[in-house]
């Protein structure tokens, strides 16, 4: 029930944050933007603060803190892995197929001793 809430309220502030930041009034005209002018004062001193500066101040700040709410578990109900203690189940993997049976054979012939190599030494260039 609480997560409702939460997500409305989330909804409804980021709502009102787009409007206010649209319906606020530019500082300076197309023109001063394009141009040199070292005059504008973006950085000096604000004045009065006018009633909607004041509402999109507090719709952004709800915005963050309720944001910030969703993601906590007690809210949203999720638990962590780590805290459950179990493990996550991993997905089953597909079986290999079984190999074929061969036919059994008899007894393997016996190599006789005669034919069999063995390697001889490397031979060694003189200079």
């Amino acid at each position: 029930m609480i997560t409702y809430i939460f997500y409305g309220l989330f909804v409804l502030s980021c709502v009102i944050l787009i409007l206010s930041i649209l319906l606020q009034p530019g500082k300076a005209d197309a023109g001063a933007l394009f141009s040199s002018s070292v005059s504008s004062t973006a950085f000096g001193p604000r004045g009065t603060q006018t009633l909607l500066s004041k509402i999109t101040i507090g719709a952004a700040a709800s915005f963050m803190i309720i944001g910030l709410c969703l993601s906590l578990p007690f809210v949203s109900g999720t638990s962590s892995v780590l805290q459950a203690g179990e493990s996550p189940q991993t997905p089953a993997a597909t079986p290999t197929p079984a190999p074929t049976p061969q036919p059994a054979q008899s007894a393997p012939a016996a190599v006789p001793t005669s034919t069999v190599l063995t390697p001889s030494p490397a031979p060694t260039k003189k200079k």
